[in-house]
C-alpha cells in the first residue's frame, strides 16, 4: 500500500503535529523549571590548576637527523599542591620499544633492554639544573659545573626517590603519577609556599651521552649509532647510572637535553603552624588527616592565625579515654563513647569519608596493572585471618590456595576478559600475600571487621564454615583462642611453622615472618605502600641475627593490598576496591556511595552519632544498592563545662571554620580535602548547635544538641535482603532508633565500573556460571584492565563539586517534582488546546484521521 507523504507547505500538517509540538514543549519547560538538586547549596569549585606545556621534538629512530613535531605534556595540578600524587601525560613522543622495535609496557631503572622511557623528576627551583632534580644522577652537585663533573654521592638523602620511569605506548603517548614531596618529607628539595618547586619529564631519545664515538670522548648528542649497542645503550635508563669515558660527565647530558620544566607551588605546609602557641590540643582518628591539616593550615595562615595542637598518631579509644580525663581539649572520633560522661560535652561532626582496600596488582606476564577489584566481607576475612596457605605444609591452614589469587571465589568474583590480554598472578611469594594493616587500636579496625562480621557469609566462615569451594579459617583464629570479629586492632594469631618432622629454625615459626601490622601508624603505612612494600619480615637471619624487612616488589610484579583512609588512598591516586554491600551491589569509596551511605545511616538516641546499621534487617541501608558500606562520619568531642573562656572561643571558631567554610572542596588550605564527602545541612545544624553549647558553656551531654534524623523505616517488599542478616544484630554499634513510618528509595541497581576509584559500582551479571557468583557473594561484572599508556590515577571525591543532601525521604521530591511539573504544564496546553475550541476540534480530527490511517497500514 502506498502511503503520501504530507506537504509540509500544507497547514494542516502543522495542526495535526500541535499536540505533539506541545508536548515537547511541556517537557523541555519543566525540565528547565524543575530543581536539579535538593539539599544543601553549591559549594565552590576548585579552580584548576591543570597545566600543559610543549614537549621535546619527536625522535625517530629510522630519521634520527630529521627532529619531528613537538609533543606536550600536561600535568593535572600545579597549585596549592602538598605530599600528594599528580599525573604527568604526554602525547607525540617517542613509543618505547625493545631492541627489535617491539613495544615495551613497562620501564624501569636501570633497565639496559627498554629504549624510549620518559624520567620524571620533583626538582628545586621553578628553572632547576640537573644537580636540583630529586635523585638524577648529578643531584646534590655543583651546579655551576653542569655535567662536567663527577657524580657526588648524594641521591635521596631524605625519604626514597620519587622519581617515576614510564614508558610511551606505541601511539606516542603515556602517562605516570609522580608523588610529590613537601619540605616536611625531603628537607633538600624544600619545597613549601616560599620556595617553588618544579617537575622535570624527561625523554631518553639516545646520542652518544658517553663520548664513546670520537677520539676526544666528548659528548656528541646527535650521533645515534650507540643507541642500542649492546656494551653503550645509550638510549635505555641503564646509561644514567653510567659515567662518560673523559671520567667526569654523567650519561644523562644528552637526555636532559630533552628535558621540559613545570613550575610547581605548594601550599604552606602544617609546619607553617608550629611556630605559633596552639590555643587547644586535639588528638585521635588518623584517618581524618588529610582534612585537619588543611584545616588547620587555613587557620594558621589566616589574618586572624589560630593555631591548635593535633595528635594524630594516638588510637581513639585513648583520645576519647584523654579526653574524658580532660588529658586533651578536643577528641576526634568514628564511635560514640558507651560510658557514662566523665564530663559534660557534645559530639559535633566534622566531614564524611571511609575506610578502603587498596590494591597494587600487575600481570606478571605483560607488567601492566589491574585497575579493578570487587571483593567481598569473606574474601575480606580469609585475607585478614592468614587463612591462605603459604608455601610448605602449614597445619592450620591444610588444604587452603596458597593465595587469594588462587580462591576460586576470588577467581569468579573477578573475570578477565580474554580481550583484555591480562591475566591475574597465579601465586603469591611466600612472605608477601597478606594485607598491610595499621597496628594499634583505631576505630578503622573496628569498622571494618564490624562490618565483615555483620556479612552472613564471613561470619559463617569466621565461625569455622568452609566456603563452596571447601576454604577453611585458619584455625588459630576460631573461638575460644580468638575472641573474634569485631575488634579494636588486628594482632597476629597464627606464628606456626611448618608440618614435617625435622623443620628448620625459620620453618619453626614460618608464620611470624608473614604478617606484621605497622605499628607506627596510617602515614607509614601509605609510605610503604607508595614503595611496593609488604609488611612482612623475611625469614632468613640477617649478619646482625635478626630479620631484615622484606624488599620491595618491581613494578609489574605487584601483588599488594592494603588498608587505609580514603582521604589517604584519593591523595595518592591509588586503586580502591569495589565492596559488596547488603543490597547486592559493589560499590567504589565515591561521593555516590558516600551521599548513599550517610542518607540510609541511623542516629543512636544517647550520642547523636549516626552509623551504617551493620547486620539489622529492612533498614535504608540494607536495601541501598549505591551504599559504600565502609562510610564512615567523623566527629569531634568538644567540651560543654570547665574550659577557660580563651579556650572554649578557640573551639568554637575551629568548629564554626571548618563546618561552614571547611566543606567547600577545593586545594586551597582550609578547604576541603580530596577522598572527604562535605556535611548535609542537618549535619552542619548539629555542628552550629554544638558549637553553641561549647561557646556558652552550658554543661549539656551527649545527645542533648540537634542530631539528623533516621531514615524511614523500609518495609520489606521482597521478602528479604540481597545481603541478608546477622543473627547477632548489629556488629559493634548502638541499636538503631525507630524513625517514622515511609519508604527509602531502594537504588536502581545501576553503576559504574570502577576506574581508578571512581564510580557507584552495582551488581552486573557474572561471567562465571549463576552457582559460582552466587557462592562468590553476588554477581558482578567483569574487572576492566588497565588500558596501555594510562594512569592509575582517581579522580578526588567530589574534588570542586558541591555536596548535595539526600537524608530521607527528601530524595523522593525531585521526582515528585518533575511529574507535577510535567502534569502542570502539559495539562494546561492539553486543556486549551482540547477543551471545545475551534482549534481543539479541528486537532482532535486531525488525532483521529491519523489513528485511521496507522490502522489502514499494513
Amino acid at each position: 500500500m502506498r502511503v503520501r507523504l504530507p506537504d509540509r507547505r500544507d497547514p494542516g500538517w502543522w495542526r495535526r503535529r500541535l499536540p505533539a509540538a506541545a508536548l515537547v514543549w511541556s517537557v523541555v519547560v519543566a525540565l528547565g523549571v524543575v530543581p536539579i538538586g535538593l539539599g544543601a547549596g553549591p559549594q565552590a569549585v576548585a579552580e584548576s590548576s591543570t597545566v600543559t606545556v610543549q614537549g621535546p621534538a619527536l625522535f625517530d629512530p629510522k630519521n634520527p637527523g630529521t627532529p619531528g613535531k613537538p609533543g606536550s605534556i600536561t600535568v593535572s595540578q600545579t597549585k596549592d599542591l602538598t605530599n600528594q600524587v599528580v599525573q604527568v601525560s604526554w602525547s607525540g613522543f617517542t613509543p618505547t620499544v625493545d631492541g627489535v622495535g617491539n613495544p615495551r609496557p613497562t620501564a624501569h631503572r636501570s633497565d639496559a633492554t627498554t629504549f624510549y622511557a620518559v624520567r620524571i623528576y620533583e626538582c628545586q627551583g621553578a628553572n632547576p639544573n640537573i644537580t636540583d632534580c630529586y635523585d638524577s644522577s648529578l643531584y646534590g652537585g655543583d651546579a655551576s659545573a653542569g655535567f662536567q663533573q663527577q657524580a657526588p654521592k648524594v641521591t635521596a638523602p631524605d625519604f626514597p626517590s620519587n622519581m617515576v620511569i614510564a614508558p610511551t605506548g606505541p601511539d606516542g603517548s603515556g602517562a605516570a603519577d609522580i608523588q610529590l614531596y613537601t619540605s616536611d618529607q625531603s628537607p633538600h628539595l624544600g619545597c613549601d609556599a616560599t620556595h617553588p618547586c618544579s617537575l622535570v619529564v624527561e625523554a631518553n631519545y639516545g646520542g652518544d651521552s658517553l663520548g664513546a664515538t670520537n677520539p676526544a670522548h666528548t659528548v656528541d648528542c646527535a650521533n645515534h649509532t650507540v643507541d642500542k649497542q649492546r656494551s653503550r645503550t645509550t638510549a635505555a635508563d641503564a646509561v644514567f647510572n653510567r659515567v662518560a669515558m673523559n671520567g667526569m660527565s654523567s650519561g644523562e647530558q644528552c637526555a636532559w637535553a630533552n628535558a621540559k620544566v613545570i613550575p610547581l607551588s605548594f601550599a604552606p605546609t602544617p609546619a607553617a603552624c608550629d611556630s605559633q602557641a596552639p590555643a587547644f590540643v586535639s588528638e585521635g582518628l588518623e584517618m581524618a588527616n588529610r582534612a585537619i591539616q588543611k584545616w588547620r593550615a587555613g587557620l594558621c595562615i589566616g589574618d586572624s592565625p589560630l593555631s591548635f595542637q593535633y595528635l594524630s598518631a594516638s588510637g581513639e579509644p585513648q583520645a576519647r579515654s584523654r579526653f574524658l580525663s580532660g588529658t586533651t581539649d578536643v577528641a576526634l572520633t568514628a564511635r560514640p563513647d558507651t560510658d557514662p560522661p566523665a564530663r559534660p560535652y557534645v559530639y559535633a561532626p566534622l566531614a564524611t569519608s571511609g575506610v578502603s582496600v587498596v590494591f597494587l596488582v600487575d600481570d606478571p606476564a605483560t607488567g601492566r596493572q589491574i585497575r579493578d577489584m570487587k571483593l567481598n566481607a569473606r574474601l575480606l576475612a580469609k585475607l585478614l585471618t592468614q587463612s591462605y596457605s603459604p608455601k610448605g605444609a602449614v597445619a592450620s591452614v591444610k588444604g587452603n590456595p596458597t593465595c587469594v589469587f588462587a580462591d576460586p571465589e576470588f577467581l569468579a568474583l573477578n573475570p578477565l576478559p580474554d580481550s583484555s590480554g591480562l591475566k591475574w598472578p597465579k601465586f603469591c611469594n611466600v612472605n608477601e600475600f597478606a594485607p598491610t594493616v595499621v597496628g594499634g587500636t583505631t576505630d578503622l579496625v573496628h569498622q571494618l571487621t564490624s562490618w565483615i562480621a555483620a556479612d552472613p557469609d564471613a561470619a559463617r566462615f569466621l565461625d569455622g564454615e568452609p566456603d563452596p569451594w571447601g576454604m577453611h579459617i585458619d584455625t588459630y583464629y576460631l573461638r575460644p583462642a580468638f575472641s573474634g570479629y569485631p575488634v579494636d586492632t588486628f594482632i597476629r594469631q597464627d606464628s606456626s611453622g611448618i608440618d614435617k618432622p625435622k623443620p628448620t629454625n625459620e620453618e619453626q615459626h614460618w608464620r611470624e615472618f608473614e604478617w606484621n601490622p605497622v605499628t607506627s601508624g596510617l602515614g607509614d603505612l601509605v609510605r610503604r605502600t607508595l614503595q611496593n612494600k609488604p609488611s612482612c619480615i623475611q625469614a632468613t637471619l640477617n649478619g646482625a641475627g635478626g630479620h631484615d624487612a622484606c624488599v620491595p616488589m618491581e613494578p609489574g610484579t605487584r601483588t599488594l593490598f592494603s588498608i587505609m583512609d580514603t582521604g589517604q588512598a584519593k591523595a595518592y591516586s591509588l586503586p580502591e576496591a569495589q565492596l559488596l554491600n547488603p543490597a547486592g551491589a559493589y560499590v567504589s569509596p565515591s561521593t555516590t556511595g558516600f551521599q548513599a551511605a550517610v542518607a540510609d545511616m541511623t542516629v543512636d538516641a544517647s550520642t547523636g552519632v549516626q552509623s551504617l546499621p551493620y547486620g539489622t534487617a529492612d533498614t535504608a541501608y540494607s536495601r541501598d544498592q549505591r551504599t559504600y558500606p565502609l562510610t564512615t562520619v567523623q566527629y569531634a568531642m568538644v567540651p560543654t563545662q570547665g574550659v577557660p573562656a580563651d579556650k572554649a572561643a578557640a573551639i568554637t571558631r575551629f568548629l564554626r571554620t571548618t563546618t561552614t567554610s571547611g566543606q567547600v572542596y577545593g586545594n586551597e588550605p582550609g578547604h576541603l580535602a580530596p577522598g572527604f564527602l562535605a556535611l548535609t545541612s542537618a549535619q552542619r545544624a548539629q555542628a552550629a548547635d554544638a558549637a553553641t553549647h561549647v561557646e556558652t558553656q552550658d554543661a549539656k551531654l551527649p545527645g542533648n544538641q540537634a542530631a539528623p534524623p533516621n531514615p524511614p523505616a523500609v518495609t520489606p517488599a521482597d521478602g528479604g535482603t540481597a545481603g541478608g542478616t546477622s543473627p547477632t544484630g548489629p556488629a559493634g554499634g548502638a541499636a538503631p532508633v525507630s524513625a517514622a513510618a515511609g519508604d527509602s528509595t531502594t537504588g536502581g541497581g545501576s553503576g559504574e565500573a570502577s576506574t581508578g576509584g571512581l564510580g557507584a559500582g552495582a551488581a552486573a551479571a557474572g561471567g562465571t556460571g549463576a552457582a559460582a557468583a552466587a557462592a562468590a557473594g553476588g554477581k558482578a561484572p567483569s574487572a576492566s584492565p588497565s588500558a596501555p599508556g594510562k594512569s592509575l590515577s582517581a579522580a578526588p571525591v567530589a574534588a570542586g563539586t558541591p555536596a548535595a543532601d539526600r537524608s530521607g525521604a527528601a530524595r523522593l521530591l525531585l521526582p515528585v517534582a518533575l511529574i507535577g511539573g510535567l502534569v502542570l504544564l502539559v495539562g494546561g496546553p492539553a486543556a486549551l488546546i482540547l477543551g471545545g475550541t475551534p482549534a481543539g476540534e479541528r486537532t482532535l480530527a486531525g488525532l483521529r484521521s491519523g489513528w485511521s490511517r496507522l490502522r489502514r497500514r499494513p
